[in-house]
């Protein structure tokens, strides 16, 4: 009778627990509350109005600026067992757990000196698509790949004498199946040139010279997103060129194109900000003149956002808000928020968590980037200090799913055992241990 009595006290505390942890999908205003006193690094904790479940990777210990790089460099490796993330300019890596959402033995990324000198970058390092082991970076001319288990370097490509006058890559984008690279090329003095792409099954290599913001190869490897810094009335903002064909085509950042800003690439797709019209636009690489608006802001001019579409599911895109003091104050929804947002046009919306950074400078802004399988975002926060930044995992809640896994029944154990009831981060909620008298 007993066991009943607890099998029924617990259903019902699941399903509580499950309709306070249920998505939220509503575009309603959620004022971002006072930020929840945070605890020590590795400790996880939940987000007050969104119920989803964070952890706090950095704290005092690793240093005051600890940052993920950006929306479209992913912090987690492949397999979600490794996280990547920079402390005071050093670049460091720890474990991950994806199970229990925890962390542990931090260390640097680079334990060997680079063969023959120099200094991998790090701010764009990119973890490999195919091997959990294995991270990408470059020295002057040079493609190498790192594996952080044996800490071992190995040559990928030298374009020293292959690109012109051109002395530095940077800005690194690369393809998941490690096949295409996109880099800005810049001379001795760090003057930006143009930019450089490669694919390494084809070993084609694609120079363009001119005025030049940034580059992104997509996920297919076919095209190459070319941002010229550029904006106005007539101008073109953008490049898509055809790595295939080396066709370009340019788009205006006014109409008709209204070519992507921040923004990020898919499976030969580029999902960016429209800066006339306070949106997000969604458009085909084979077909760049058309596009789809898949977010309105309206009138809020108020926010920056960041994009992100490193996830293998492009059916929802993660975008992280944050409120630009120099543009005037307005109301409206996703203040400070990380959310996900639909990328078929119809504008459905996950609500994810509120970041707590205020914005002071660029490295202030959350930039978060989600796991290749969607479970995860990383993120930076000042988290309301005005002296330090930290790094910050949010577990995301499955489309359609609550931030608890689904519990059909709940299975009785033995006389004497333990009960543990965990959240989808492996949390634990809370523990019964049964008496073998009663």
């Amino acid at each position: 009778m007993l066991k009943k009595s607890i099998h029924l006290i617990l259903t019902l505390c699941l399903l509580a627990l499950t309709v306070q942890a249920q998505t939220i999908t509503d575009k309603n205003i959620y004022p971002e509350p006072p930020p929840p006193i945070l605890p020590a690094a590795g400790g996880a904790f939940t987000d007050p109005v969104f119920h989803t479940t964070l952890l706090r990777v950095t704290d005092e210990r690793d240093g005051k600026s600890n940052t993920n790089s950006y929306s479209y460099w992913p912090s987690l490796n492949c397999n979600n067992t490794r996280l990547f993330y920079t402390s005071d300019g050093t670049g460091m890596i720890a474990d991950f757990d994806a199970v229990n959402l925890r962390i542990s033995n931090k260390r640097p990324l680079w334990a060997q000196p680079l063969p023959g000198g120099g200094q991998l970058g790090t701010e764009d390092a990119i973890w490999s698509g195919l091997d959990p082991d294995v991270i990408y970076s470059h020295w002057a001319m040079k493609i190498w790949a790192y594996n952080v288990k044996v800490n071992t370097y190995t040559l990928v490509a030298d374009f020293t004498g292959k690109a012109g006058i051109a002395a530095n890559l940077q800005q690194m984008s690369k393809s998941p199946d490690d096949n295409a690279f996109g880099f800005n090329i810049q001379d001795t003095n760090w003057n930006r040139l143009g930019c450089l792409a490669w694919r390494k099954s084809q070993n084609d290599i694609y120079t363009y010279f001119g005025t030049i913001d940034e580059v992104e190869v997509d996920k297919t490897g076919k095209y190459l997103v070319v941002l010229t810094g550029q904006q106005g009335a007539g101008v073109i903002e953008t490049k898509i060129v055809n790595l295939d064909t080396r066709t370009v085509t340019d788009l205006t950042d006014n109409a008709p194109d209204f070519a992507p800003g921040h923004k990020d690439v898919g499976k030969g797709t580029v999902i960016g900000e429209d800066n006339w019209n306070n949106g997000v636009t969604f458009r085909q690489l084979a077909m760049p003149h058309q596009f789809i608006n898949v977010l309105s802001s309206g009138s809020d001019w108020s926010q920056g956002r960041h994009i992100s579409t490193l996830a293998d599911d492009e059916a929802w895109m993660l975008v992280s808000a944050y409120v630009v003091p120099a543009n005037p104050p307005a109301s409206g929804p996703f203040h400070n928020e990380i959310f996900l947002v639909s990328t078929d046009g119809q504008q459905r919306v996950r609500r994810i968590c509120h970041h707590h950074s205020v914005l002071r400078d660029y490295w202030d802004s959350p930039r978060a980037d989600i796991s290749r399988d969607g479970r995860f975002a990383v993120f930076t926060s000042n988290w309301g200090s005005t002296t330090r930044r930290d790094v910050f995992v949010v577990a995301i809640p499955p489309v359609g799913g609550t931030t608890l896994p689904p519990a059909p029944g709940i299975t009785i154990p033995r006389d004497g055992a333990e009960l543990v009831i965990r959240d989808s981060g492996g949390r634990e909620l809370f523990k019964i241990r049964l008496n073998p008298q009663q």
